[in-house]
């Protein structure tokens, strides 16, 4: 099982979990609607992480350094390398 294949399923299983919480009250509930935001939550962290990771994954590949064509790419795609840059040296430094 891939990497990417791990995390949906860690994703799918904790997000059916919120859900069957999230039944036990009526939907419009402030505990209903805290258990979705929090899902939603859940969901961002776990796809940026895997994000960070791939985006790691391809410097590693190009010698640790992007052309900025490879940047322009990214950011055609919606990914600020340097954004994710900056975020791996304010987590790991």
């Amino acid at each position: 099982m891939s990497v990417t294949d791990e995390t949906y399923e860690r994703i799918r299983r904790v997000c059916s979990i919120l859900e069957s919480i999230a039944c036990k009250y009526a939907p419009e509930s402030n505990e209903a609607l805290a258990v979705r935001d929090a899902a939603s939550a859940y969901i961002l962290v776990h796809q940026r992480e895997s994000l960070r990771k791939a985006y790691e994954q391809l410097k590693a590949a190009e010698g640790g350094q992007l052309s900025d064509e490879m940047k322009a790419k990214l950011r055609r795609v919606g990914i600020d390398p340097d954004d994710l840059d900056e975020e791996i040296v304010t987590t790991d430094g």
